[in-house]
């Protein structure tokens, strides 16, 4: 009998380090997964600045175009201002020619402040560059520990499964069964230790006699109430 409840304790002990390592299993992948995303929005973090600048020069490159156009402008205004026989019109050019050159300044100063916007965009780039690296590496690295963590797991397990197939051949199939029944039913503990005159799985007070029983050690017994096997150690 004695060598029968060690053998159900020992299955339980394996059991329970089984039913650990299996959620230890599940919850490694989701981590890493998380990890990925975070790696991943760092990325995007460092993507919007460069998105920022990006649009940034190419508006500048267009106001540049503008000037570029409104020059020209002015070099045909001025062609013109030789060519004009009236005193209006060589007014109304004029006045065509100062607009542009207005156009122009109020361009270049345009200009200028997305100058000031890329550089300042520029220096947080690099800035965020070095913390994003370094966060990345970080990441890296616990993702390769996480993956190194679920090889060594899946062997531990293996090998508790392995020890659990030869407690379960040497026990008697009567309490196998009963073992199996209990864990599907309740789960973990089966075996259940004797609290006072309670049965610690449920809680639930033992029978006198029953209780008596388990204090004399005559049999393997079973809570009335829960189905758990009774362990009493006498303390």
């Amino acid at each position: 009998m004695e060598t029968q409840i060690n053998s159900l304790l020992h299955l339980q002990e394996i059991d329970s380090q089984i039913q650990k390592l299996s959620k230890k299993l599940k919850e490694i992948p989701q981590r890493i997964k998380e990890l990925e995303e975070e790696k991943e929005n760092l990325k995007l973090s460092l993507e919007r600045i460069k998105t920022q600048i990006k649009h940034l020069e190419e508006e500048k490159r267009e106001k540049e175009l503008e000037i570029q156009e409104l020059e020209d402008k002015i070099v045909k205004i001025e062609d013109n201002l030789e060519k004009v026989r009236t005193n209006e019109e060589y007014k109304a050019l004029l006045r065509e020619k100062a607009r542009a050159e207005e156009q122009i300044m109020e361009l270049e100063d345009e200009i200028l402040s997305i100058m000031e916007e890329i550089e300042k965009l520029k220096k947080e780039e690099e800035k965020l560059k070095e913390q994003v690296d370094a966060k990345i590496k970080d990441i890296d690295e616990q993702i390769q520990a996480l993956n190194e963590e679920i090889k060594e797991t899946e062997k531990t397990l293996q090998k508790l499964k392995e020890e659990r197939k030869k407690i379960v051949e040497s026990l008697d199939k009567k309490y196998l069964n009963l073992y199996e029944s209990i864990k599907e039913k309740r789960g973990l503990p089966v075996v259940a230790m004797v609290s006072g005159n309670s049965c610690s799985g449920c809680f639930m007070v033992l029978p006198p006699r029953l209780y008596s029983e388990i204090i004399k050690g005559k049999k393997i017994s079973n809570c009335p109430h829960c189905g758990r096997f009774l362990l009493y150690t006498g303390s």
